[in-house]
């Protein structure tokens, strides 16, 4: 694997891969500490693309790169890029019906938490484990939990198409506050994602420690166009 790399750019293997090994120690960190991350569909999106958007600079902006502007403009056609980027992203995120990601508790685990949470905001909430479901009945909403058998990753969705975000904000609110109340799960979950990680950060150390005139180099190449 090392040898494909050493036929690349040291600034576009850092550039590639900063990004996507922040994001992986992150989750990987979270998942292995037993705590959950509990946030919004949209702020889930955004990191994943956040993530990749190294992968995308060295791949598809390269391969599309608008080079006749950038003879005009210079240096500044790629912050109309990343515009366009965050612009596309938020279109994505928008399409999407509002959701709750969790991270580090599986759908099973996160069932208990979240029927505790509607019952916050609903005193007649009932649920269902064997469907992973919850009813607020005087709200009128049908909750579910998705996610994977034995993966830490879980989203909570609703049957209804035009929930108010307020009531998600709520439910954001109260899910977290329960989930980070309940009882740490054992196995711990995460080492494999936690060594793909340390593994990427190797090669990103390998090839690029003590090459720091390549390294601005290829900043200076990939800038100015």
């Amino acid at each position: 694997m090392l040898k494909v790399f050493d036929s690349a750019d040291p600034f576009t293997i850092l550039l590639a891969l900063v990004p996507l090994i922040a994001y992986l120690l992150v989750i990987s960190a979270v998942r292995l500490s037993g705590r959950a991350l509990v946030t919004t569909g949209g702020r889930d999106i955004a990191a994943l693309a956040l993530a990749v958007s190294g992968l995308l600079a060295v791949g598809p902006a390269e391969l599309f790169f608008p080079s006749a502007a950038a003879t005009v403009f210079g240096p500044a056609v790629w912050i109309a890029l990343a515009v366009f980027y965050g612009l596309s992203v938020s279109l994505i995120a928008l399409s999407f019906p509002p959701r709750i990601a969790v991270y580090g508790r599986t759908s099973e685990e996160l069932f208990e938490p979240l029927l505790a949470a509607a019952q916050t905001l609903d005193a007649k909430a009932l649920g269902d484990a064997a469907l992973l479901q919850v009813t607020l009945p005087d709200l009128g909403i049908h909750l579910r939990v998705d996610g994977h058998r034995g993966i830490d990753y879980a989203q909570i969705v609703a049957f209804e198409p035009n929930v108010s975000l307020r009531f998600w904000s709520k439910l954001l609110g109260a899910t977290r506050a329960k989930v980070q109340g309940q009882t740490t799960p054992f196995p711990r979950r995460g080492f494999a994602m936690l060594g793909f990680t340390l593994i990427l950060g190797g090669v990103l150390l390998t090839q690029s420690f003590g090459k720091q005139e390549l390294l601005v180099q290829g900043f200076r190449d990939w800038l100015w166009r």
